[in-house]
C-alpha cells in the first residue's frame, strides 16, 4: 500500500472580515492532517494600523510577515481561500496571484464577487474535495524535468552557483553581499523553477 504524503496548505482571506471562518479553516485542516503552513497559529496577537499579526508571526514587520505567507504560498500544495461573503481584499488578491503564477491550485466553497479574481478559483463543496482533487493531481504529476534544453539550463545554474561561491567566500569588494546573493539564488530558482525553501 502506498504511503500517504502529507498535504501542505496555506490559508488566505480577509483577517478583520473573516478571521473566525480563518481559524475554523486552520483547525479543520490540521485535523485532517494537512499541515498549515501559514497562518500555522492564527491569534490575533498585534496589530500595525490595518494590519493584523497572528501568533505564528514571528517578526513585527509587514513587509517580512507578508513575504513568508507568499513563499509558503509557492511551497503549499494548494491554497484555501477564504471568503464565505464573496469579499476577496488586496491582499488576498496578490496571495492568489502568487499561487497562479506558481501553478499551486486556489480552492474557495464561495466564490469571489470580483469577476477576474473569480477566474482563478476552483469552488468545490469543502476541504475534503480540495484535498482529493490535490491528491488525484500528485499521483498522474510527472516529475519536473528540463525538457526544453536541459544541457544549458545546468550550465547557466553552475555558472551562477560558481560566481555566488566566490560572493560569499571572497566577497568580491561588494557593498551589498546580500543583494547580490538572493539576486543569484532567485536566478536559480527561477531555472530550476524551485520553490523558496521554509526556514
Amino acid at each position: 500500500m502506498e504511503a500517504r504524503i502529507e498535504l501542505r496548505a496555506a490559508v488566505s482571506g480577509s483577517f478583520h472580515r473573516h478571521m473566525e471562518a480563518i481559524t475554523r479553516a486552520v483547525h479543520e485542516l490540521a485535523a485532517l492532517s494537512v499541515r498549515v503552513l501559514s497562518p500555522a497559529d492564527p491569534r490575533v496577537v498585534a496589530a500595525q494600523g490595518e494590519f493584523l499579526f497572528v501568533a505564528s508571526d514571528r517578526v513585527r514587520s509587514i513587509r517580512l510577515v507578508q513575504d513568508r505567507h507568499m513563499d509558503c504560498i509557492r511551497a503549499a500544495d494548494f491554497l484555501w481561500l477564504v471568503c464565505p461573503d464573496g469579499y476577496v481584499g488586496v491582499s488576498a488578491a496578490m496571495e492568489i496571484e502568487a499561487a497562479h503564477s506558481s501553478g499551486v491550485p486556489v480552492f474557495a466553497t464561495r466564490a469571489p464577487i470580483d469577476l477576474t479574481v473569480r477566474e482563478y478559483i476552483t469552488v468545490v463543496p469543502g476541504l475534503s474535495e480540495a484535498m482529493r482533487r490535490v491528491e488525484a493531481n500528485r499521483r498522474s504529476r510527472r516529475p519536473q524535468t528540463f525538457l526544453i534544453d536541459p544541457h544549458a539550463s545546468m550550465q547557466e545554474v553552475h555558472k551562477i552557483l560558481e560566481q555566488m561561491e566566490i560572493v560569499l567566500t571572497q566577497g568580491n569588494g561588494q557593498s551589498d553581499l546580500a543583494t547580490s546573493v538572493y539576486g543569484d539564488l532567485g536566478k536559480v530558482r527561477a531555472i530550476l523553477a524551485l520553490p523558496a525553501v521554509l526556514q
